[in-house]
């Protein structure tokens, strides 16, 4: 009796998790169930399945938001609930509903019968959840692995495709090594301070002096394992490649769910657990971070013909924006972070289903999407042209568009730190990657087609998405305080 009463508020604050767990299992069953009379019956089952995921999500998302618990350690310190994690689980499961809404028209172009791709994105929230409420470097890598293996899984879904197969094959191969540095650097910083315990490893670094040269090893190996998942330079080997083989709705949940997630992760190391190493640690190996990763993002989009790896090239250098905004070290610099993530997220999310869009067609034999599946766009659809237009025109930080001021922000924060001349890098690399968002502009608009070109309707969840993406993004400058109060409430709730 006593343990229950000591473990209440921990099940209580841990409810969307554990009514996720229940859920996966639940979907399970019911696909495993109705699967067999499915098949002999020669019906589909995936729109019963979108619609059971899709309520799942949506009261996982409301548990979430209705967190009896506000601010605790839980399970022996192994987890933690706070503003920002429920923020941040907040945004990963609109993601994740985003992601269902387009799913069914997909796989019934795709012809993917297979109901275990939607026990995968709730395994993908539940891993997610459990790695945002993570506040111990052991749980962080539990956390990691279990998303890991689900992406290992998705990424070479497609089996008659060599693309898919090299995409999993290579994402495993790299992302193993990665779990191996996390692992390595976690057993140097247990061996150096005793403890993996992120609250416990604060207090001990609060006002350390001098330290070992182990310690700085191990935390630029766990920083690293979590920068290779997000795809920042040098960790970027894998991202274009995976993008591209994996199939259009996979890359669309590897590009827009798990970013704002692992930031948190990395925000939480080095505000809260090290933050006393700021100045000598965190500002050099961000800055160089970002300054590869803008680099790579600017310089290596501009020859690529293929849409896929385009948006990969262009999340390297976001990526590297972002990395510059925590450089700065300021809690301006991290307000910045979340803001553009916000905002990245509901513009990538718009491309991606515009991608999707154009991977409907299943008329053509072509293996792989490229710059001139998009021709004729503007004549078959204005109005969607049009508003892919103005999306590219905020991933490219064009006034007075979303992006833009996220871009700002980071900049801002960037001159605030006194990093005058990464501040005016940054700047130079937004002209240069606007090369090639305004080519895909000119094949949209002034690229002829011999032959006819087809674009397949809209469904529903697709159209949904789209509308409420754009809206947002388009018309931020009508009401940015909302955007804005959300960034500087997550900002805070790590701090405080």
């Amino acid at each position: 009796m006593k343990f229950a009463l000591i473990f209440q508020n921990d099940t209580a604050a841990f409810l969307p998790e554990l009514f996720l767990a229940t859920s996966l299992l639940v979907v399970l069953l019911h696909g495993s169930f109705l699967g067999g009379s499915a098949a002999s019956l020669y019906t589909y089952l995936t729109p019963s399945i979108v619609r059971l995921t899709s309520t799942i999500l949506f009261l996982s998302l409301l548990l979430v938001l209705n967190n009896p618990v506000e601010s605790q350690t839980l399970w022996n310190a192994l987890f933690v609930t706070d503003h920002l994690a429920i923020w941040a689980k907040f945004v990963v499961f609109l993601g994740l509903l985003f992601c269902v809404s387009v799913s069914e028209a997909y796989m019934f172009s795709a012809r993917f019968r297979a109901y275990e791709i939607f026990v995968f994105i709730i395994g993908i929230g539940l891993s997610l959840c459990l790695l945002i409420s993570s506040y111990d470097l052991l749980s962080i890598y539990l956390s990691m692995e279990f998303l890991s293996l689900i992406f290992y899984v998705l990424a070479s879904w497609k089996k008659n495709s060599y693309f898919s197969a090299e995409a999993g094959l290579k994402y495993f191969i790299l992302g193993s090594v990665a779990s191996l540095f996390f692992l390595f650097g976690a057993s140097l910083i247990y061996f150096t301070m005793g403890t993996t315990n992120l609250g416990a490893l604060a207090l001990l670094t609060e006002n350390l002096v001098t330290s070992s040269p182990f310690l700085y090893l191990g935390l630029i190996f766990v920083v690293s394992a979590l920068l290779f998942k997000l795809g920042a330079a040098p960790y970027h080997m894998w991202i274009a490649d995976v993008y591209e083989g994996a199939p259009t709705l996979i890359s669309f949940i590897f590009a827009v769910v798990p970013k704002f997630s692992i930031f948190v992760v990395v925000s939480r190391l080095i505000f809260t657990s090290f933050w006393s190493f700021f100045p000598s640690l965190w500002e050099d190996f961000f800055c160089i971070c970002g300054l590869l990763s803008l680099s790579i993002g600017c310089l290596c989009g501009l020859g690529e013909t293929k849409i896929k790896r385009l948006l990969a090239f262009s999340s390297v250098g976001h990526v590297g924006f972002l990395c510059l905004g925590l450089a700065s070290g300021s809690i301006e610099g991290l307000q910045a972070v979340f803001f553009y993530l916000l905002i990245y997220m509901l513009t990538a999310a718009f491309l991606w289903i515009y991608v999707l869009l154009l991977d409907l067609d299943t008329t053509s034999n072509r293996t792989l999407l490229t710059f001139a599946d998009a021709i004729g766009l503007a004549k078959s659809n204005p109005l969607l042209g049009l508003i892919v237009v103005l999306m590219i025109f905020s991933l490219a930080g064009i006034p007075p568009l979303g992006g833009f001021f996220a871009k700002l922000n980071i900049f801002v924060s960037l001159v605030d730190a006194s990093f005058y001349l990464i501040a005016v890098f940054t700047v130079l690399t937004s002209v240069i990657s606007a090369f090639y968002y305004i080519r895909l502009i000119k094949i949209f608009y002034f690229e002829k087609n011999e032959k006819w070109f087809f674009f397949a309707p809209l469904s529903k969840g697709s159209a949904t998405v789209l509308v409420l993406t754009a809206l947002t993004v388009c018309f931020f400058i009508c009401s940015p305080n909302l955007f804005y109060l959300l960034a500087y409430k997550i900002g805070l709730g790590l701090l405080v």
